[in-house]
């Protein structure tokens, strides 16, 4: 996966057409915060953080920590460029496989620009990257802030991305579970004294929040606007996309196409915490949303079947050709990342990624 994030929200559909062009992963939206470049040296990691053997070791060495993030750039681009999902696997897991995975079962409805433009490869450089390595014997995750580079991709653009070890067996031994866009303004990663990282888990909690609490609240603005989740969260411009998705959800200009969003699933459900000097927290998570269509018939000029059309990641893929349908449900998961600050309160969702991972009608 290109992992293109974006601030894509509710894709326009239109009249009873629903004329959706569902590209996965697409675009380039802006984003800000996340991960910071805590640490006390120009690298931002310890000696003891690059020893593996020492006493006060971390969860991985730096030099293999380095190994893992340039061999998962190196395999992504081998899946990306014949979208093999099992090539895939091997060097991501969770909710960031599952949308890999679907990008590549979608990839054959795409244009012949968009898979052209899909192949083109890119990279993760060390040089200039800063890893967040946990002492051993805390939970097996470690985070990378990293530059990424290629065609047609931006300067001094960057990604934040945490590795999980895998006890699997299958593929590599760590795997890209989360990522998300940094912006040029970032908090800073707490260290120990040895340069070592706090990772924190779905049960922990910042202030007033428990991390998992965050992708119930975030899952919140879609199902009701934001009712329970709108005081804990800064209106930043993934939370107004997602207030604007609900807010749209019943709008077509015939009236003859209702749409409403249920609670969704992903195929991780869960959330990678990071702590910040001033006592707060960067998180990377995951959450689902059902986004249901049905055609009204309460109306002469209202037909009994939604007419489906440029919906072909839709349509050729999951309905077997089928344009049209009396209900839809689009399946899609999203993964964000969000800047906690030590209150629990105020979080500032910075950006996120938004997938289509299934769909029936």
């Amino acid at each position: 996966m290109r992992h293109h994030i974006t601030g894509l929200g509710r894709l326009v559909v239109s009249s009873a057409a629903l004329a959706v062009a569902l590209t996965a992963c697409s675009g380039s939206g802006s984003t800000s915060g996340g991960g910071g470049r805590g640490g006390s040296d120009a690298t931002g990691e310890s000696a003891a953080a690059k020893d593996e053997s020492s006493a006060s070791a971390g969860v991985i060495s730096l030099k293999s920590a380095r190994g893992v993030l340039l061999n998962y750039a190196k395999v992504n681009n081998e899946a990306n460029a014949v979208q093999d999902p099992k090539k895939i696997a091997q060097v991501e897991g969770g909710a960031l496989l599952q949308q890999s995975q679907a990008t590549f079962t979608q990839f054959s409805a795409w244009s012949e620009k968009e898979q052209n433009s899909y192949k083109v490869p890119f990279y993760y450089p060390v040089e200039g990257a800063h890893f967040y390595i946990p002492r051993k014997g805390a939970e097996s995750v470690f985070w990378v802030d990293t530059r990424v580079t290629g065609k047609n991709i931006g300067k001094d653009r960057r990604r934040l991305i945490a590795f999980k070890r895998d006890k699997g067996g299958h593929g590599a031994p760590w795997k890209a579970v989360a990522v998300g866009e940094l912006g040029r303004k970032s908090p800073e990663i707490q260290r120990d004294g040895d340069g070592f990282a706090s990772v924190l888990g779905a049960s922990d909690r910042v202030g007033d929040t428990e991390l998992d609490d965050l992708r119930g609240l975030s899952q919140d603005f879609y199902l009701t606007g934001g009712k329970k989740a709108g005081s804990r969260f800064t209106d930043t411009a993934a939370v107004k996309d997602w207030k604007r998705d609900y807010a749209k959800r019943a709008d077509f200009p015939d009236g003859c196409v209702n749409g409403t969003y249920h609670p969704g699933r992903t195929a991780a459900e869960t959330v990678y915490g990071l702590k910040t000097t001033d006592g707060g927290a960067v998180a990377l998570y995951d959450f689902g949303v059902d986004y249901v269509n049905w055609a009204k018939t309460d109306g002469l000029q209202c037909e009994a079947v939604m007419r489906i059309d440029n919906m072909p990641a839709v349509t050729d893929i999951y309905l077997d050709g089928r344009t049209t349908s009396t209900r839809l449900t689009r399946s899609d998961s999203l993964m964000a990342m969000a800047v906690v600050p030590p209150s629990g309160t105020r979080v500032r969702v910075t950006g996120y990624s938004f997938q289509l991972i299934n769909a029936k009608g």
